[in-house]
């Protein structure tokens, strides 16, 4: 009985000490900001962050966080880098497929935009 109750604690601290599976650098700290404060100046420190975590979790070799691309997509969509946001949004779908739907139905809106401006 004794060695069901150690092998269970080994278990459960070994359960404990998995390395995370995403790198979020200080993305919940910028995203409050710039919802605090819709300016310009904290939309492009939020995508600043942006930036960090996906150069970050590329060194650490663990994959970007969920949203993290479609949301530096619709980043660069609101400042009318069209060809940018398309990448990004492409590479959520590409991290995460169940993305597929959402991403498709953005992207052809973004690319309907394109061919309306022509």
């Amino acid at each position: 009985m004794n060695k069901i109750i150690y092998l269970f604690f080994i278990l459960l601290i070994a359960a404990c000490t998995q390395p995370p599976m995403y790198y979020w650098e200080d993305y919940s700290k910028t995203l409050y900001k710039y919802k605090k404060d819709l300016t310009l100046e904290m939309l492009d420190k939020h995508k600043i962050e942006l930036l960090k975590i996906i150069e970050k979790s590329e060194k650490k070799d663990v994959r970007v966080p969920p949203g993290v691309h479609a949301e530096l997509g619709y980043i660069f969509l609101i400042e009318g880098q069209k060809d940018q946001a398309i990448i990004h949004l492409k590479k959520e779908k590409l991290i995460y497929p169940e993305s597929t739907k959402f991403i498709d139905d953005f992207t052809q809106n973004i690319e309907g935009e394109n061919q309306d401006e022509n």
